[in-house]
């Protein structure tokens, strides 16, 4: 057996969580950031590493929302299935940990290059207010 030298390749293109942020209405909005990224290695995170467990259980989501983005039903709203809902409570946990005073946020999902930056916007949010009830979309 010969073994298959693209298994060590590095990958091109991953899909990420985003978001932009703004903290009133008159600002704009910042550019598209990352929602995780990844940490600095470190030795002890070879014994407990939280960030990069969450950035595991983030991508694994990706994994399920993609599919049900695929394999959507168009009687239902796709904000009206399970995965957008989690996808939506997951981000808005992570932002009100970043921004405690409140704001304007948007999410998407794209693919993404090695330097982390969006390619192709696979999924985009509508605006959402960081202070709000997490169901209820900004007007």
């Amino acid at each position: 057996m010969i073994p298959s030298w693209k298994f060590y390749d590095d990958f091109e293109e991953t899909r990420l969580f985003f978001y932009r942020f703004k903290k009133n209405e008159s600002e704009t909005f910042s550019d598209w950031i990352p929602l995780y990224q990844a940490p600095s290695p470190k030795l002890a995170h070879f014994f407990i590493n939280p960030q990069g467990n969450l950035i595991l259980a983030a991508q694994s989501h990706i994994q399920t929302l993609i599919d049900d983005i695929e394999h959507h039903d168009a009687k239902l709203p796709f904000e009206e299935t399970l995965s957008y809902k989690i996808t939506k409570n997951f981000i808005h946990y992570a932002l009100i940990r970043k921004f405690h005073e409140g704001g304007f946020y948007q999410f998407k999902l794209a693919s993404s290059n090695l330097e982390a930056k969006p390619l192709e916007d696979i999924m985009v949010s509508p605006l959402y207010s960081l202070l709000s009830n997490i169901g209820e979309e900004y007007e």
